[in-house]
């Protein structure tokens, strides 16, 4: 049994947004004639009433008249364009402000830590003010999932990267410093010799 193509959710928009802004279009030319509103919302009604969207003949066009007359307040405030006509999504608000993710990351680079799970929990288990709604002493009400949202994973493990390379470096730093002043201590004695002056003997006559 062969599957049944998968539209992309943005062409059926894409489409509605076009004949809507040729409606709309329209509408606003015979205006400038002196016809009625109501009258050409109604026969618009009427043309596309039953129609579908040729990018996905099962989807009706649903064009009703309190939609073609949002479409026209629409249109008419957004530039008398078809983007204006798009579905317009607002973007999600942040659950966590930007000084509380600024602490955590320096949390994370201060000390090494298996996880991010575990950085977070040790982190919003800790007293003090986080901001707005987090007093002092009491863990932050942020849950991981929306911490892993807004600060990636791959940036926790790339500072504890770092803090890894950092560790070996000092620890390689101090075995070569040690190599060096045990090659030395056998090279040379620990005080230089004593210089021996040789005295003249004095005659007297």
């Amino acid at each position: 049994m062969k599957s049944l193509p998968t539209q992309n959710p943005n062409q059926w928009q894409a489409e509605r947004a076009k004949r809507l802004h040729r409606i709309c279009g329209s509408i606003a030319a015979r205006l400038a004639r002196g016809e009625k509103k109501h009258k050409l919302i109604q026969w618009f009604v009427w043309y596309w009433k039953g129609r579908c969207y040729k990018c996905d003949p099962t989807r009706p066009l649903a064009f009703s008249k309190s939609t073609i007359e949002r479409a026209f307040y629409l249109w008419k405030k957004g530039g008398r364009v078809a983007a204006a006509l798009l579905p317009q999504y607002k973007p999600r608000q942040p659950a966590i402000p930007a000084p509380i993710l600024v602490r955590l990351a320096a949390f994370c680079a201060s000390q090494p830590l298996p996880s991010l799970k575990s950085a977070w929990q040790k982190f919003s288990a800790r007293g003090g003010s986080f901001g707005r709604g987090q007093h002092a002493s009491k863990p932050l009400k942020i849950s991981y999932g929306q911490l892993c949202y807004n600060f990636p994973a791959a940036d926790f493990y790339l500072i504890q990267a770092q803090i890894k390379a950092e560790e070996t470096a000092r620890i390689n730093k101090a075995k070569l410093l040690c190599k060096v002043i045990a090659d030395i201590r056998c090279r040379l004695p620990e005080r230089p010799p004593r210089r021996r002056v040789r005295r003249e003997t004095e005659y007297e006559i």
